[in-house]
């Protein structure tokens, strides 16, 4: 009797899966909501599939999360070797839940922890799927549709950042599923708080005072289109050559962004800054706008810390509108339009200047605080876990046996 109310009394163990440790959007949020659930309850580890290494694995290692990397090929054999390291690591772990980030490889993650009898399976869904399909690859509306189907046959449980990234992962009648949540993905507002008054980076890099600075956070993946961004700032030093374009992030595109860069003329009037923890000073103290074109995207957090610094924002239609704070925060513009309209919005927003701090008064009231994800996260785990003490089971397969509180496994 004792050994039972000892194994139902421990931290319920929590994995999230996700592609790396670098400074994205999804790796943020875990980082700044991770230390808002206490480890006495949920015991939360990380393991990576993409990159082995990455900015923010110090920080996952200071708050105890145990971190597991497998690598993931795109060869048969490399898929099949994924997946059985992958088993083995959820039985000789025993996690209690596994909780999936993304888009295109949650449901077959899903299916090898169904295999493995993990009890609660979280589908997060972290993008959307707003673009024409003349930019989405045959191979990735395959993937995608192959996807959809493991989700929702072998999910428990279902987030979505947004209702549009809801639809992407779960289907358009995701909101009537009663075992599905919409979870914005907050943001730490305290650095928005302050303000050191200081351009360090116009101190440092020598930009005059007087420049207009456009922004832009990402990893420079296909997704966030920065060819086009660097295209439209082109346009506008055609017409003035006060403005400077600063990149903030690293990845694979950076290269060919520069080689870009060099053959439109302009690679002296861009800053590729890498990737940075101070993107909040760098919003609150250095740029005059920020400028999103995705081809596709959930509900990106860099586009709500853009507007707690109270920046104009130049955004793209595919980019989700629930990201818009309150009316006019953000103006929204087809990629379709083309680069002559992208460019003359651009510099209309630049000589308009910034917008009212009172954003932040908004955000901080709102769900996209950090804290209210942490509280809205910390529910779906408590229900979970009442749920499948209960026998309660939401999964349209049966789950192999494994239960929530069970013995340690053979």
């Amino acid at each position: 009797m004792k050994n039972i109310h000892n194994e139902q009394d421990r931290p319920r163990r929590v994995l999230h899966v996700t592609g790396s440790f670098n400074r994205g959007g999804i790796e943020t949020w875990l980082r700044q909501v991770l230390p808002l659930i206490p480890r006495n309850l949920y015991e939360a580890d990380i393991c990576t599939y993409r990159f082995a290494r990455g900015q923010y694995e110090k920080e996952f290692k200071e708050m105890q999360c145990t971190e597991h990397h497998i690598p993931l090929g795109t060869s048969p054999w490399d898929i099949l070797r994924f997946s059985l390291r992958f088993r083995k690591l959820l039985r000789s772990r025993r996690y209690e839940v596994v909780h999936c980030h993304g888009l295109l490889f949650v449901g077959f993650l899903l299916f090898l922890a169904w295999i493995e009898g993990t009890p609660i399976r979280i589908a997060h869904a972290h993008s959307s799927t707003r673009v024409t399909r003349r930019r989405m690859s045959r191979m990735n509306r395959i993937g995608l549709a192959v996807n959809r189907g493991l989700t929702r046959a072998f999910l428990t449980h279902g987030i979505a950042c947004s209702d549009e990234a809801g639809t992407a992962l779960f289907g358009g009648e995701w909101k009537s599923n009663p075992q599905c949540s919409l979870i914005h993905c907050g943001i730490d507002l305290s650095p928005f708080q302050t303000d050191s008054g200081l351009h360090f980076l116009r101190i440092e890099t020598g930009i005059p005072e007087c420049s207009k600075i456009i922004g832009h956070v990402s990893n420079f993946s296909v997704a966030k289109n920065a060819g086009f961004l660097v295209e439209v700032v082109a346009r506008v030093l055609r017409k003035r050559d006060d403005v400077v374009l600063l990149l903030v992030g690293d990845g694979a595109g950076r290269r060919d962004l520069e080689l870009k860069c060099e053959g439109l003329g302009i690679r002296n009037k861009v800053h590729f800054l890498g990737t940075s923890s101070r993107v909040p000073e760098l919003m609150k103290d250095e740029m005059d706008l920020f400028l999103m074109p995705s081809i596709y995207e959930g509900l990106p957090l860099v586009l709500l810390e853009a507007q707690a610094a109270g920046l104009p924002c130049l955004v793209s239609q595919a980019v989700s509108h629930e990201a818009m704070i309150s009316p006019g925060a953000i103006e929204f513009l087809s990629l379709d339009d083309g680069i002559d309209v992208w460019a003359e919005r651009a510099e209309a927003l630049l000589d308009a200047g910034r917008q009212s701090a009172g954003h932040l008064k908004e955000l901080m009231e709102s769900d996209f605080n950090i804290t209210v994800s942490a509280t809205k996260l910390r529910e779906v785990y408590e229900s979970a876990t009442k749920d499948m003490r209960g026998g309660i089971a939401p999964c349209r397969m049966k789950v192999p046996q494994r239960r929530l509180g069970s013995s340690a496994q053979k």
